[in-house]
């Protein structure tokens, strides 16, 4: 799942651009998840390759724990490269711009969707979120929250048909040095108990 996390992690395209350290980035996006932080998470596989997934975390708190084991892993078992130095910028970069996001206390949950190029337009997104949502109703959160940009136009009508809405949203110049331009990012939310979703300060 790192790999594919790779693979579409610049708006769908390789995150290569901006992000040479292939195996960091695969511990960072993903690892959290497969260290105690993870649930209701699913793969869609045709022929014994995996085209897609959804990872997400139903605890705040609980992701931010597993994600510094990650990080104290990482950095105690590896001497950094070219690589690792050249992806910092970007690392630093998200540290000054940081995205908007919903209440945790309202949205504990967070999730993340990465289709390849192939896998998309056949309704596999819809399904991995369908389950991954009621997975996360099954554990009793009572809302979930994720992180997106105005530039992802078809994952964002897919949200929306599942009842997200937007609830913050910033402009930043965090993706400028690759886009050429400032982005939007959205924090997008949708309670999974009924209630409604309450209104940002």
């Amino acid at each position: 799942m790192g790999r594919i996390a790779y693979q579409t992690g610049f708006f769908g395209d390789s995150a290569a651009r901006y992000f040479p350290d292939s195996e960091l980035f695969a511990a960072l996006w993903a690892g959290p998840y497969f260290q105690g932080a993870g649930a209701g998470c699913y793969v869609a596989e045709a022929g014994g390759e995996v085209l897609g997934y959804v990872l997400g975390a139903p605890e705040h708190e609980r992701y931010q724990a597993a994600l510094r084991r990650v990080v104290a892993r990482r950095l105690s078992s590896s001497w950094p490269t070219r690589r690792t130095l050249l992806s910092l910028r970007y690392l630093l970069r998200v540290a000054r711009f940081p995205s908007p996001h919903a209440s945790w206390a309202a949205f504990p949950a967070h999730l993340h969707l990465n289709l390849l190029p192939a896998a998309r337009g056949l309704g596999l997104g819809r399904r991995l979120l369908e389950a991954h949502l009621a997975a996360l109703q099954g554990l009793g959160v009572g809302g979930v929250q994720l992180s997106t940009t105005a530039e992802n136009r078809a994952a964002l009508g897919l949200y929306r048909t599942l009842g997200f809405e937007v609830v913050a949203s910033r402009r930043t110049p965090l993706w400028t040095p690759w886009l050429r331009h400032e982005a939007e990012h959205l924090a997008m939310a949708r309670r999974l108990d009924g209630g409604p979703i309450p209104a940002q300060g």
